[in-house]
């Protein structure tokens, strides 16, 4: 506790037993002012238990703020200075002030349940300018302006830890988020608390309170205390800070309660609530699991922004949403094994930057078959066109690594000619051809022979083709369609609900995605087959070139016939 502290606190104590002592050694006065002494009585009745009560608040506020995650320290601790001044330097006027430390009370349990991100001095390092991200009281990190460094502020040790290699990227990520530049998703980041790790004591019941419910002051504490307590009903009532905890939401106080006591009571309730805001707490709890059956589990709370139990994400589920949970579907496969790991011990965890919002959108997304079927007629032919296309290319492809297997065994053993080959079938059609043809011939029958087996190597590659052009075209046909019928929903409807444009529209987009997934691997498909066959042809032209050309060469050479002379010449003119 500083010095300051110290002597301020002081002061309103000395201030509180002064009161005391003026209002025990008033005299009586004439029956004409007696009326006047019992209001200033009864004041000073009311507003020296609420000053105490407000200087032990004030009291439990500053111990937070120097125990919390350092962020917004000066901030914080002026108007922790600002509130104990004014409340030394004029006690009677605790009703007031009861309002101002509500609003601080009110501004840190604020800072719980949110995330931010901010430029600052470094803490520990004041020649350092960086990044802040603060989820909630879970975890506090830094950021060079560069991205090359950063880290995680660890309550138990108050110090800073170095993030490096995927951590770093998540915490970029995580900034870039809190900025709004980038759409929220889960953050694979280490918290700044641990299990079970003492952080603040519980202030403990309420003292009895002196009845001046009458009293001008207690009338306005009363007011204060119906109104703060209808506000921060309404805030809380999507809070997880009462899983695993004894909390409960305060109860609005009755019409003639004493104004004090109620006060009194929402500062207790906010003092609670904002130090849950900061706790780390494993409790058993009924769970639904994927099936939907419920069974108690061991689950986990880290502050108000994450709920987990083994490799799974938790979220409240249900009518009685503050006891019951149920299983986040929607994870991958690294992310339940990093689950798994922080339920062992591990240091990371997936938190939620939205507090729950983009975990109910996981659990609101339609699997891989509920996206399939809302494509519709035109998803399902798509679908068809492309698996057909699909078995088609995959026959063919086999069809044609055979033929390149019995080419090459053909090409191992050319005396002995087989007909399960194109190249042997072509060779065998040469040879059988008579001899003594000029080559002209012999080439256009020997192109013959290639020509008729071009059909079975190119077999299929034309409908495989079509199939990928076609797919996309009937994706946006049933886009189109799709958005027709989203467009009359909103002439029934209006717009009103901007949820369901966005359903009806996601609905028509997935025939295009369907389109597009089938056609992608159709052409890759097409694309191979071209290729394989093309190389096929090479071969046999190739091979088919060369027997020609052994042919031609193996033919004798015709016998030259002499030139005749001039005297042949003219008698064969004549």
């Amino acid at each position: 506790m500083s010095k300051r502290r110290r002597s301020v606190g002081l002061q309103g104590v000395m201030v509180a037993i002064c009161l005391g002592l003026m209002a025990l050694a008033m005299p009586a006065v004439a029956d004409e002012g007696r009326d006047a002494s019992g209001i200033r009585a009864e004041a000073l009745g009311l507003a020296l238990p609420l000053a105490a009560e407000l200087s032990r608040s004030l009291g439990a506020l500053e111990a937070m703020v120097e125990a919390d995650l350092p962020f917004l320290v000066d901030q914080r601790r002026a108007r922790v200075a600002e509130l104990r001044e004014a409340l030394g330097d004029w006690p009677l006027e605790a009703a007031g002030q009861a309002e101002k430390l509500v609003a601080a009370w009110r501004q840190e349990l604020a800072y719980g349940r949110e995330i931010d991100s901010w430029r600052g001095l470094l803490v520990g390092d004041d020649g350092r300018e960086v990044d802040y991200l603060r989820l909630g009281r879970v975890g506090l990190y830094f950021l060079t302006p560069d991205g090359r460094e950063g880290g995680v502020w660890s309550r138990d040790e108050a110090r800073w830890q170095s993030l490096e290699g995927p951590a770093l990227a998540e915490l970029r990520k995580g900034v870039a988020i809190a900025r709004e530049r980038r759409a929220p998703e889960l953050l694979a980041l280490p918290v700044s608390i641990r299990p079970g790790a003492p952080w603040l004591a519980s202030t403990g019941p309420l003292s009895a309170w002196p009845e001046a419910a009458q009293a001008p002051q207690s009338e306005a504490l009363l007011a204060l205390a119906v109104r703060q307590v209808g506000e921060l009903r309404d805030a809380l009532n999507d809070s997880w800070l009462m899983l695993g905890s004894e909390l409960a939401l305060p109860e609005r106080p009755e019409e003639g309660a004493s104004g004090a006591a109620a006060a009194a009571e929402l500062l207790r309730h906010l003092e609670a609530w904002t130090r849950e805001s900061g706790q780390w707490r494993r409790f058993e709890a009924p769970v639904a699991g994927g099936d939907g059956r419920i069974a108690s589990r061991d689950a986990a709370r880290v502050g108000d922004l994450l709920l987990l139990g083994g490799g799974d994400l938790l979220r409240p589920s249900g009518d009685d949403s503050a006891r019951r949970l149920a299983v986040v579907e929607g994870l991958d496969r690294d992310q339940r094994a990093r689950l798994t790991a922080a339920w062992a011990g591990g240091e990371a965890l997936l938190l939620d930057p939205t507090r729950g919002q983009l975990l109910d959108a996981l659990a609101r997304q339609p699997s891989l078959m509920e996206r399939f079927h809302q494509g519709g007629v035109v998803g399902y032919v798509v679908v068809a066109l492309g698996v057909l296309g699909l078995l088609v290319a995959l026959l063919q492809f086999l069809y044609l690594a055979a033929v390149r297997w019995r080419l090459r065994r053909q090409l191992r053993d050319l005396e002995h000619l087989r007909d399960d080959n194109p190249l042997g079938r072509v060779l065998e059609r040469f040879r059988a051809l008579r001899q003594g043809l000029p080559p002209e011939a012999l080439e256009a029958r020997l192109d013959e022979a290639l020509l008729a087996e071009l059909p079975r190597l190119e077999r299929g590659q034309g409908l495989v083709k079509l199939l990928a052009a076609v797919a996309p075209l009937l994706g946006l046909l049933g886009t189109v369609t799709g958005m027709i019928v989203t467009f009359q929903a909103i002439t029934v409807f209006g717009t009103g609900d901007p949820q369901l444009m966005a359903g009806g529209i996601s609905q028509a987009l997935v025939t295009t995605v369907l389109g597009l997934v089938t056609a992608v691997p159709l052409l890759f498909a097409h694309t191979a087959l071209t290729s394989r066959s093309r190389g096929l042809v090479g071969l046999l032209e190739g091979n088919a070139s060369a027997a020609l050309a052994e042919h031609l060469e193996a033919q004798p050479a015709p016998a030259a016939v002499p030139e005749p002379g001039p005297r042949e010449a003219r008698l064969a003119h004549a």
